[in-house]
């Protein structure tokens, strides 16, 4: 999936119809994107140039996370007017660090 497709997704998900967040949702998605390979390939002696398609969702659902959490980053519980919210993740890093599996390396080579 192209860059252009994730965002597509992205606001199709978030129900954005104008072009105002472009620039902030790519970032996100760039984002996530190297976070996904470098904890995915932290240990291995290649690292492909792409996101691999296994982890393509998590990456656009991590940049929904990190968007719809935009401006209250880090919070674990608030309750106003009757209303809690929690987050389980604080932003991009977390999520995906808890759901991409890191390539394991070989000790002593």
């Amino acid at each position: 999936m192209t860059v252009a497709e994730k965002l597509a997704m992205v606001k199709t998900i978030l129900r954005i119809t104008s072009d105002a967040e472009d620039d902030l949702l790519t970032t996100y998605i760039n984002a996530a994107g190297r976070e996904i390979l470098g904890w995915r390939y932290s240990n291995a002696e290649a690292t492909p140039d792409e996101v691999p398609a296994e982890y393509e969702m998590t990456q656009i659902q991590s940049v929904i996370n990190a968007y719809t959490q935009s401006g209250v980053e880090g919070q674990t519980s608030s309750t106003e007017n009757g209303i809690v919210r929690r987050f389980q993740y604080s932003g991009i890093t977390e999520y995906i660090r808890a759901n991409v599996i890191p390539i394991a390396g070989v000790l002593g080579k």
